[in-house]
């Protein structure tokens, strides 16, 4: 079968699942008030007609300024911390109980934290999603050093080769499927964090605008706020994935 027609059967698979949940969630609709459970109709007439309102458009930029602050900072972070862990096992037995700290931690903890720490305003959502996400950088990029062939490590000493060209002939090419993988999973839930801290702390992005609609029991305002960060997540993924790709096409090349 060719790819073509694969990626077209999952379409067509796809909408017919999309279409099947929309169809439920209106039956289950007609038996609630709106207030309770608002309708598809309802809900897309309310989406549609916030995102002809600049106010949207403006939380929306808000929390993808916030987002690719911190979201660039754990892939920078994570990726070095990552490397110096899987080169060197003194390193990675002396930090590895950090980052499983790190990572077991709930995100709720670290917004009141960052609350208490930095106060109301932007570096709470920065330093949510930087340090909620790190923890998954750093492990995939030392599985991926730990991954990395023997044959090619032994080719290395044979003829000599610099730390700096190993890290950057060998090391480098095979941890990138890993950073990948982590940077595609981690940047839906970067929105996801990026939104819980804000509704808890701030007055601008889409995590205010949930807030808001949840003071005034504007539900369908709920729902149309939801639907934007999930596809908010789904397009950042789709976009870090083409990034991605492009830049291994590149580097294959060269």
């Amino acid at each position: 079968m060719k790819i073509s027609s694969i990626k077209k059967s999952n379409l067509f698979y796809s909408i017919i699942g999309i279409s099947f949940f929309i169809l439920i969630w209106h039956l289950i609709s007609l038996n609630y008030k709106p207030i309770i459970l608002p309708s598809p109709i309802e809900t897309f007439k309310t989406l549609f007609k916030m995102l002809l309102e600049k106010e949207t458009w403006g939380n929306i930029f808000f929390s993808f300024i916030r987002l690719v602050i911190g979201y660039s900072l754990s892939l920078f972070f994570g990726v070095i911390i990552g490397i110096l862990m899987g080169l060197n096992e003194k390193i990675n037995k002396m930090i590895n109980p950090i980052v499983v700290f790190l990572q077991t931690t709930p995100n709720i903890s670290w917004i009141l934290l960052a609350i208490i720490w930095f106060g109301l305003n932007y570096k709470i959502v920065v330093f949510t999603i930087f340090i909620s996400i790190v923890p998954i950088i750093i492990i995939n990029t030392r599985e991926g050093i730990h991954s990395t062939e023997k044959n090619l490590l032994d080719m290395a000493r044979v003829y000599n080769l610099s730390k700096k060209r190993k890290i950057l002939n060998i090391y480098f090419p095979t941890i990138r499927p890993y950073v990948i993988s982590a940077g595609i999973i981690t940047i839906e839930r970067a929105w996801k964090i990026g939104a819980m801290a804000e509704l808890l702390s701030l007055e601008t992005g889409i995590g205010a605008g949930l807030y808001w609609a949840r003071n005034n029991l504007e539900t369908e305002k709920i729902f149309a706020w939801t639907l934007i960060l999930v596809l908010a997540g789904f397009l950042s993924s789709k976009l870090i994935k083409i990034i991605f790709n492009k830049n291994l096409k590149k580097a294959e090349s060269n």
